[in-house]
């Protein structure tokens, strides 16, 4: 009896350390399978956040080089504009006399008292001065008026250099009014940039 009984318990415990070890295993298993998973996918998301970031490396890359052929294609063609004509020239006087006393005076009484005036005549940008002004900001050569873009002939077509030559209208306040505004746009995004770039880098 005394044998059977050990027999018996010896295999008891033999079956409850085989269950403990199988249900290890199989729970080991599991989990080494779902690890698996995971690592896979982390991997595979991974790839596709790699490809993303180097296509876009790429097309920062193809549109700065583009960037920098426009401006450098700019320059050469303003170099010769501004070679041709200036920047600036006087503005329009315009000159306001009371009438002829001893004529017949056909003036309203604002015009009879009114003493002789000059306008301001200052200086003011010619259209190649404005064309230039906007091709630096958008990198784009555009007409400025009947200041055209760039062509052919432009250089030997005194038609074209005459039209440029003219007034725009544009005072040089006006001018530094806008270079102020733009200069405030430009800091207001190299700011916004430098903290998205230091976010990104901590992160």
């Amino acid at each position: 009896m005394t044998a059977q009984a050990l027999i018996a318990l010896t295999s008891a415990l033999a079956m409850v350390g085989g269950g403990y070890w199988w249900g290890h295993t199989a729970t080991d298993n599991a989990w080494q399978a779902k690890h698996a998973k995971e690592l896979q996918a982390e991997r595979a998301e991974t790839a596709k956040e790699t490809k993303r970031a180097d296509q876009a490396a790429a097309n920062y890359l193809t549109e700065h080089l583009d960037q920098e052929d426009r401006y450098a294609a700019l320059s050469a063609t303003y170099q010769d504009l501004r070679r041709r004509v200036p920047l600036v020239v006087p503005g329009p006087v315009v000159v306001v006399t009371r009438s002829d006393p001893s004529g017949p005076d056909s003036s309203s009484p604002d015009e009879r008292s009114a003493p002789a005036t000059a306008g301001d005549g200052g200086p003011v940008l010619t259209l190649a001065a404005v064309r230039m002004w906007n091709g630096a900001l958008t990198g784009t050569d555009q007409a400025a008026g009947a200041c055209g873009p760039a062509g052919a002939a432009e250089s030997s077509d005194a038609t074209a250099t005459e039209a440029c030559t003219q007034g725009s209208g544009l005072t040089l306040d006006e001018a530094w009014a806008n270079h102020a505004a733009n200069a405030k746009a430009c800091a207001a995004d190299r700011q916004r940039y430098q903290h998205l770039i230091d976010f990104l880098n901590g992160k």
